[in-house]
């Protein structure tokens, strides 16, 4: 694809964009041992609000730059108390591995993003379920982590719609389920259907079952594209459990992104000096297209991919394949829902960072 088809941003950096209402995380985290409805609530409008970043419907016009093998990104937010850190493991088919944490939640995914076709729509759907641990919170009952509330989910297929012609967008389509994997509680979220011609269906509701599979009183209903309200027996309370942030000024023609979007390019006193040369911010094709200069990114470009297949058939005459730096892979479990795990100690990413040296770093954007 051009690089005209791209957001300057690579998937690593659309993976972090999912972080952006981590305050649900921190909420759920606070909320006393005894209200696991309501912590559950709290992760599936946390689930939800990842969908957001797609609301605005020039987003689908452009994808985001396919990492190179090896190449990361990191994300250090102390206004938000947490940190980030992601590796592109697999080339074919595309795999990240990525882990966030805080004092009060861990979460973890290994996505491979999958789209097939269909006349004039794609369908796009994320192998690798988001695991999320609250520490602190234990409600018992097996399936849990030491010191920790365990949940789960997989993130709802969705649908580009208007590949030919007409307006893109994209849409969310049936259900997502979170799954409380320490009492076998749920909630499952329903994306409300479109009409043929009713365009994007944006009404979503949430149900919450305990372990039994028996409703139960608290739920949520709104949008997935503004906000979710908490409902008692079906009805609207009006109280707000999560709202959209703010989108960048004429967002329509800023690739439709989020202000929490268009950070993550920044290179601040947090990263100065201090990152990997396989960091995204520091890609020169995708730096080179932010700058509009879409010509000299192109070439760029060309010359990234040209280097990596070189790489890669060096590494094939010699019998020997790539080794990802900052993660190890655990557990393989059905449907491709494999685990990665973020290397610790002396090996460790955030380790090295606070060291300032990378060692066995293959810098791939040379």
């Amino acid at each position: 694809m051009p690089v005209s088809a791209n957001e300057p941003l690579s998937l690593l950096q659309r993976v972090a964009e999912s972080l952006e209402y981590t305050s649900l995380l921190d909420a759920a985290s606070s909320i006393p041992a005894s209200e696991t409805t309501s912590r559950l609530l709290h992760i599936a409008a946390f689930a939800v609000s990842q969908l957001s970043s797609n609301r605005v419907k020039d987003r689908a016009i452009r994808k985001p730059f396919n990492p190179m093998l090896g190449e990361t990104f990191e994300l250090v937010r102390e206004d938000l108390g947490f940190r980030f850190v992601a590796e592109k493991v697999l080339h074919r088919p595309v795999r990240i591995a990525c882990q966030a944490e805080s004092a009060a939640w861990t979460l973890a995914q290994a996505p491979l993003p999958m789209q097939k076709f269909w006349g004039k729509s794609a369908e796009l759907n994320t192998e690798g379920r988001v695991r999320v641990v609250l520490h602190g919170q234990s409600s018992g009952g097996g399936g849990g982590a030491a010191g920790g509330e365990c949940y789960s989910f997989a993130q709802p297929t969705s649908f580009l719609r208007n590949i030919i012609a007409g307006e893109k967008y994209v849409e969310p389509t049936g259900t997502l389920t979170v799954v409380c994997e320490s009492t076998g509680a749920k909630a499952v979220a329903t994306f409300k259907a479109g009409g043929m011609f009713s365009g994007r269906s944006e009404e979503v509701s949430v149900v919450a079952y305990d372990a039994d599979n028996a409703p139960l009183p608290l739920g949520l209903v709104g949008k997935w594209t503004t906000h979710l309200n908490l409902t008692n027996d079906g009805a609207d309370t009006g109280t707000t459990v999560w709202k959209t942030g703010a989108l960048v000024p004429d967002a329509a023609s800023r690739y439709g992104f989020t202000t929490f979007a268009a950070s993550l390019n920044q290179i601040t006193s947090l990263e100065e000096g201090k990152l990997p040369v396989t960091d995204s911010r520091l890609r020169p094709d995708q730096r080179a297209a932010e700058g509009g200069d879409l010509d000299g990114a192109e070439g760029m470009k060309a010359r990234l991919e040209e280097r990596q297949r070189a790489r890669r058939k060096i590494m094939e005459d010699h019998g020997d394949e790539w080794r990802p730096r900052w993660f190890t892979k655990v557990q393989e479990g059905e449907g491709g829902d494999e685990v990665w795990k973020l290397k610790v100690g002396k090996e460790g990413y955030w380790e090295e960072r606070a060291r300032g040296e990378w060692s066995g770093v293959v810098d791939v954007f040379r």
